[in-house]
């Protein structure tokens, strides 16, 4: 992940070194704001984001709406709700003015998560299916898409106690997303946690264990030690340990949560609410 990092700050020097135009420029520092994000660094991917939004400037365009969709999604992690729910309505005006269908979608897509962390769940629902019906029928929409927007909906339901009518879509996703992403993505590590979360809270024990297990992993190799989505499943994922009296592999789980708990408070980082959340599976 360091290495990454710091390919991409070097990017970004290269680019201001060559003077190229304000929109290659930006989609590097959005670039580097991502991986910063990754990393649970806000501050700096805050930092990032933001310069790459000033360097479009207000005119409506594509590229503006992406990256205030992705500023809007830090801030969601950030726990600054009424900044994201601010930029992310300005990414769909902005997209809502272009007239592309698939864009808009995508913006209902980050309104769902977002009132996903606020714990309005219908709400959730409510954007989630909007987008995922436009995602199904339009032919331009990726395995990312709908992926993304069936685990934001699929999460709402199980936070509503229905987390067994999520199992058959869960069980989908899953397929979709192995087949068509990396094992590193992040959408394929949560989706095997939320499907295992889904079977634990549906008392299929004997299934839940194995994709807990294997999502916790996966996300591993993609989220930072004190990303608050990574540190949340590890932290379901030693209850369910308890609960089926496995306490030495809960210990070790655990012991895991306070040594990444200990690396975010030396950063002074901050820490999300809630569950979990889709933000940043886009």
């Amino acid at each position: 992940m360091q290495e990454r990092i710091a390919l991409d700050e070097a990017a970004v020097r290269r680019s201001e070194a060559a003077h190229v135009g304000k929109v290659e420029l930006s989609k590097a520092y959005e670039q580097l704001g991502l991986m910063y994000q990754d990393m649970a660094a806000w501050e700096r991917s805050e930092a990032a984001l933001q310069h790459a939004i000033s360097l479009l400037g207000p005119e409506p365009k594509e590229d503006l709406a992406v990256a205030l969709s992705d500023l809007g999604n830090l801030h969601i992690l950030m726990g600054k709700m009424r900044e994201s729910e601010k930029e992310e309505l300005e990414a769909l005006r902005v997209r809502q003015n272009l007239g592309d269908r698939l864009q808009i979608a995508r913006s209902w897509n980050d309104l769902a998560v977002l009132n996903l962390k606020k714990q309005k769940f219908e709400k959730t629902i409510d954007f989630a299916r909007r987008a995922e019906a436009e995602f199904v029928a339009n032919e331009k929409a990726s395995a990312l898409d709908r992926v993304s927007v069936r685990l934001a909906l699929a999460e709402a339901l199980c936070s509503l106690k229905d987390c067994a009518s999520t199992i058959p879509m869960l069980k989908a996703t899953l397929r979709e997303a192995t087949a068509t992403l990396r094992a590193e993505e992040l959408p394929v590590g949560f989706s095997n946690f939320l499907l295992g979360y889904a079977y634990w809270k549906s008392g299929e024990m004997s299934l839940a264990g194995e994709y807990l297990e294997r999502g916790t992993t996966l996300m591993s190799l993609r989220l930072g030690w004190g990303h608050p989505a990574y540190l949340k499943a590890l932290a379901h994922y030693a209850q369910f340990l308890r609960e089926n009296q496995r306490i030495e592999a809960a210990k070790v789980v655990e012991r895991q949560i306070r040594q990444a708990q200990a690396v975010v408070d030396v950063h002074s980082l901050p820490t999300s609410q809630g569950m979990l959340s889709s933000s940043g599976l886009r």
